[in-house]
């Protein structure tokens, strides 16, 4: 008996230490893209909660078992393993990035009437269906000097109000969408609104088929390629469809020059599962875990889901924050990309 608990513990031993890194080790990241794993790893800090609680209900265990009986060593090192395990998992937090400001900096980048120091700010908001109101993202747009504004959820007319909002604000922008059908739901079309500020632009047929995708690209050819998305939800009966999706919005990651941000529905972990390595502009600026979905727990203990990512070559983010406002189920984020040349 003792040799099957002395495999057991060493069995939850390695699942809690390659939890840590599950892309590095062969075959095991497959694991990170099924049912409820995948849901699992997009919640980090709550698997770093439950190793600490079972590592501190181990030791006790193991503690009286030794008193009484002389026994519990093998229970105490395996509470040992998992207290490492939880402070690896929060250190995986912090090392992504828990930086909660509340709002940007001042814009010093791009505007209307000069090219600043070339810094592009990126508002993606999952808007569900208009929750986050046109006024509200008018206004986070004018705060914070966003040249790039990604709306998931977001029809096709409540676009153009926005667009014309801007407009009557002073504020000039291109609007870009998936065609969504006016009688559709509003949950499968993503609006993608640029500045003029970055010249013209020009939508393209380059986005990820089928993950609610819409992308435009400079006329000209001077200026990264801008790419919004909002693939479907990990729930388990569309699992095949999520991975399908996720793996066509991350292999954008082996473009060159472009910003690509939305609703991911999946997290870095799931990014490196496919084997795609991105630039992170929330996690450059040191926020890249604080979390956007659900709305109904804080920021440092959600699913950071909403992200800005870009070729790591071109741009690298130089401020972040998550923002709230309206009735959404998600939280906004925005990000501040400086050139690296």
């Amino acid at each position: 008996m003792k040799f099957i608990w002395a495999f057991i513990s060493l069995l939850i031993a390695g699942v809690a230490l390659v939890s840590l890194r599950p892309d590095m080790f062969p075959y095991v990241s497959d694991f990170v893209l099924i049912t409820p794993i995948a849901q699992i790893m997009s919640m980090r800090f709550w698997i770093g909660a439950v190793l600490i609680f079972s590592a501190v209900v181990l030791a006790v265990f193991a503690l009286v078992r030794y008193k009484l009986l002389n026994m519990g060593r093998i229970a105490g090192l395996l509470a040992l393993v998992l207290f490492v395990g939880s402070f690896g998992q929060f250190g995986v937090l912090i090392a992504r990035g828990v930086a909660h400001p509340s709002q940007l900096a001042p814009d010093r980048g791009v505007s209307f009437t000069s090219p600043g120091n070339g810094e592009i700010t990126v508002l993606s908001y999952n808007t569900l269906g208009g929750k986050t109101t046109t006024e509200q993202i008018v206004q986070l747009v004018e705060d914070n000097g966003v040249d790039v504004v990604v709306l998931p959820e977001t029809g096709h007319k409540r676009g153009q109000d926005i667009v014309r909002r801007l407009a009557e604000h002073g504020m000039s922008f291109q609007q870009f969408d998936t065609h969504t059908s006016e009688y559709d739901p509003e949950f499968r079309s993503t609006l993608l609104l640029v500045s003029t500020a970055l010249g013209e632009y020009e939508q393209t047929n380059d986005a990820p088929v089928d993950s609610a995708a819409v992308s435009a690209r400079p006329v000209d050819g001077n200026g990264p390629e801008l790419i919004g998305v909002h693939p479907i939800a990990p729930l388990p009966a569309l699992m095949d469809q999520w991975r399908a999706e996720t793996y066509a919005v991350y292999s954008q990651c082996d473009k060159t020059n472009f910003i690509m941000a939305g609703d991911f529905n999946s997290t870095i972990d799931h990014q490196l599962a496919h084997g795609f390595s991105c630039g992170d502009g929330a996690r450059d600026a040191g926020s890249g875990a604080v979390g956007t979905w659900p709305l109904t727990t804080p920021a440092l203990l959600s699913a950071p889901i909403d992200r800005v990512l870009h070729d790591g070559q071109h741009f690298q983010g130089t401020d972040a924050a998550v923002v709230q406002v309206g009735e959404s189920d998600h939280r906004g984020l925005l990000v501040r990309l400086g050139p690296t040349k």
